[in-house]
Parts: structure tokens; sequence; C-alpha cells
């Protein structure tokens, strides 16, 4: 299992991506992830324009990124 938060760990997530399972391309804006649920968070806005985390689920995998 593998759980991150971008938010309180900065250093540890720069060396991770998240990885959508079924278009198997990189999740844009994470704020937190857990492979073993398929739960995560991506930063969004709402009708107004402010910023808000907007929790979803699917098939991921966090991966270590290439540098």
């Amino acid at each position: 299992m593998t759980a991150i938060d971008f938010r309180t760990d900065p250093v540890t997530a720069q060396r991770h991506r998240v990885v959508s399972l079924v278009t198997q391309a990189d999740i844009p804006h994470i704020v937190w992830a857990d492979d073993e649920t398929g739960s995560y968070a991506v930063l969004g806005r709402d009708a107004k324009g402010k910023p808000l985390v907007v929790e979803q689920s699917g098939s991921i995998r966090i991966v270590g990124a290439i540098r």
C-alpha cells in the first residue's frame, strides 16, 4: 500500500506521480492519494473560481517519478 499526502510531505511527493490505470496518464493537481483504496483528491475550483479539494476514486497507482 502506498499513501501520500502532497500537502504535508512535499519532498517525498515530488518523487512520486499518480497514474490512472484506466487511461495510463498522470493525474494532474493531486493533493493526496491512496492506491490501496483508489481514493485521491485533486485541486479544483468552484463556480466562483475559489480553490477547493475534490475527492475522487478510481483505479490508480502511485509510482516513483522518473527524473
